[in-house]
């Protein structure tokens, strides 16, 4: 069966016009897993699933533009159970423990099962399978894969570049890739995203076969984005918003 991702947001640190902040479903039969909730996801995911049919959520980092909605999804659960509209239990969800004031937000009337994240970590729900690996950012951030029947999905988190990117990819089906930069603003060595031309670089070294570029900075010209990967990988492309792709 195959794994399906419906990119619910791909903006970064802000969403441009209309748009949202990362946010992808990923689907497998009939199991749903949220990975990233930023700003205007839980909208759209309301447009394909109702809340109370998520397995689990994940979170690659805790940086608002990754996690805001969290914080309004909370209050949603609380209500529906109070109201007896849904099973009341807890939702499943994975993150970093670091930084510590943003994981104790978490912690609200029990709406959620908070586990830590840590490297080198797998997990098993339903039918997926997944795997973390602590990248480089400012703060504690994890690129995380997703294995399904045969088929495999990576997605970076933020990060700057670091040779474990290429490893991790390896061969993915999909290579959902922070292409937060153009090369010209890369103003030092310890930036805090790739750029569109490493991303395109990783991805030929790592042999992947489709490459999805996302977290835009909203105010690049996508054209810019694209050209910089395809210079070494002709075959990546910009995410969608709304879109469902299958691996």
């Amino acid at each position: 069966m195959a794994v399906k991702v419906t990119v619910l947001g791909k903006y970064g640190p802000f969403p441009a016009a209309s748009g949202a902040c990362s946010g992808y479903l990923v689907q497998e039969g009939s199991t749903r897993i949220l990975v990233e909730c930023g700003n205007g996801v839980l909208s759209r995911l309301q447009q394909i699933c109702p809340i109370d049919e998520l397995n689990a959520i994940i979170i690659s980092h805790l940086h608002s533009d990754h996690v805001s909605d969290m914080l309004v999804l909370r209050y949603a659960l609380d209500i529906l159970n109070a109201r007896g509209l849904r099973e009341v239990k807890p939702l499943p969800v994975y993150v970093p423990e670091t930084p510590k004031d943003e994981y104790d937000r978490l912690f609200f009337k029990n709406v959620f099962e908070v586990h830590p994240i840590h490297d080198g970590m797998q997990l098993q729900i339903e039918d997926l399978s997944f795997y973390f690996q602590e990248m480089t950012h400012p703060v504690q951030s994890f690129g995380i894969k997703i294995a399904g029947g045969n088929k495999t999905l990576v997605y970076t988190g933020d990060t700057n570049y670091n040779e474990k990117i290429e490893a991790f990819a390896s061969g993915a089906d999909l290579f959902i890739a922070d292409a937060g930069l153009l090369e010209k603003d890369k103003t030092s060595p310890n930036v805090p995203h790739l750029t569109a031309r490493e991303v395109g670089l990783i991805a030929a070294k790592a042999n992947v076969k489709q490459l999805m570029l996302t977290h835009i900075w909203p105010w690049y010209d996508e054209n810019d984005i694209l050209a910089e990967a395809t210079a070494s990988y002709p075959r990546a492309f910009i995410a969608q918003e709304m879109k469902e792709y299958s691996v």
